[in-house]
């Protein structure tokens, strides 16, 4: 949902000649990074190169080690811990948080581990502090997935404080976006956040200073050879960067937090309180810290396995009255074929995973619904619920 004010900042940022990062990325960068409590952020293209951005400046040297992270999840979460050569330990989630089991995060930690990849699955929002504990307690890092959320606080505390990098997403769909997508990389520690900037940027050395003045361009070397700073690559790069207008359009929206939040709970309230009508067939969304303010991404629910509801019919149905939803992103990612023979490890079973899998979904509370629209979503399932 957008407006006038993100059309007018995109076309004051367009009017200044530049595209690339420059003013609106560096406030917008400034602003997202007081969210979280972080010191440090970085503007990129999508939440799923900000984990991967993530993972490589905090684990990218410790090949072969054992990350622990939840099985039920989203691609992009793993994704990067395999191709940077480190070993998913996947442990199960409780079933109404959607959330890791913090007891089996602590049981399934060794000695092989270097990390813990926590995702704030449907912005639902982990014990951000006994996470931390465990990782100060075997000297681990912490990297938080936020990409579902922004602006959860936690004991009245950013979730940031706590990780030692925090990423989001503006994806078009998500709480804030940045003209359909973008994301951010946040950290703790400025050589972090320097490092992933050349990452970020192609690997090329010139990202630390951006500066045209001849006397900084031309004082590399290369062996012998006198260079060009810009065309000096000094880490394996990417080229991940956002544009200046995406966070024009990102400032206005990042203004509007607020104002999308209160709709945002007061729809899922509204959701909650009709879906808790049926308690013999739903399991109804349960926050995973009691003191904690979570941006719910959407609405989640998950068909008990002894009602009589049929999750694909009751979608189908609620598709056919054009109301979209959605299954709970990958379930047990495991049981996706690019992950069927990957290294990796399982720390007890993944029962309530698998059961997310088959019987969850998920439908919209954002803020572009009215109250009429989620009327019209109460009056389908009531309908629909008639029938079986």
């Amino acid at each position: 949902m957008f407006g006038e004010r993100e059309i007018a900042s995109v076309l004051e940022c367009l009017n200044n000649d530049w595209l690339g990062i420059g003013r609106y990325t560096k406030t917008f960068e400034k602003q997202v990074a007081e969210i979280f409590g972080q010191n440090f952020a970085l503007f990129v293209n999508s939440g799923s190169s900000a984990n991967l951005l993530a993972i490589r400046a905090l684990l990218g040297k410790v090949r072969g080690g054992k990350v622990i992270t939840p099985a039920c999840t989203f691609a992009t979460t793993v994704n990067p811990l395999i191709e940077s050569g480190l070993i998913p330990v996947f442990v199960d989630v409780e079933p109404d948080t959607y959330n890791v089991d913090l007891n089996l995060v602590e049981g399934a930690i060794d000695s092989d581990t270097v990390g813990l990849m926590i995702p704030h699955l449907i912005g639902n929002l982990n014990d951000m502090a006994e996470l931390r504990r465990m990782a100060d307690d075997h000297n681990l890092v912490l990297i938080e997935d936020s990409c579902d959320s922004i602006g959860g606080t936690i004991r009245g505390e950013p979730t940031g404080k706590y990780a030692d990098a925090s990423t989001t997403s503006f994806y078009a769909s998500h709480i804030i976006t940045a003209m359909g997508g973008g994301g951010m990389v946040m950290f703790k520690n400025k050589a972090d956040a320097d490092f992933t900037q050349i990452v970020r940027d192609w690997g090329r050395a010139s990202a630390e200073y951006y500066d045209e003045h001849p006397d900084i361009r031309f004082n590399f070397f290369l062996n012998d050879i006198q260079y060009d700073g810009k065309f000096v690559f000094r880490e394996l790069g990417f080229n991940f960067k956002a544009l200046d207008p995406q966070a024009a359009f990102g400032l206005v929206q990042l203004s509007r937090l607020s104002e999308f939040d209160q709709i945002r709970k007061r729809n899922f309230k509204v959701l909650y309180d009709f879906f808790a009508g049926f308690p013999e067939h739903f399991v109804l969304p349960r926050q995973a810290v009691t003191k904690s303010d979570v941006r719910w991404l959407a609405f989640p629910f998950t068909i008990r396995e002894d009602s009589s509801i049929k999750r694909t019919e009751l979608m189908l149905y609620m598709e056919g009255k054009n109301i979209q939803t959605r299954v709970l992103f990958a379930g047990n990612i495991l049981r996706h074929p690019p992950y069927k023979n990957i290294n990796h490890r399982v720390y007890g079973d993944l029962v309530n995973s698998d059961m997310i899998m088959a019987q969850g979904l998920l439908i919209g509370c954002h803020h572009g619904l009215r109250q009429e629209h989620l009327g019209y979503v109460m009056d389908v399932v009531t309908d629909y619920l008639r029938k079986v």
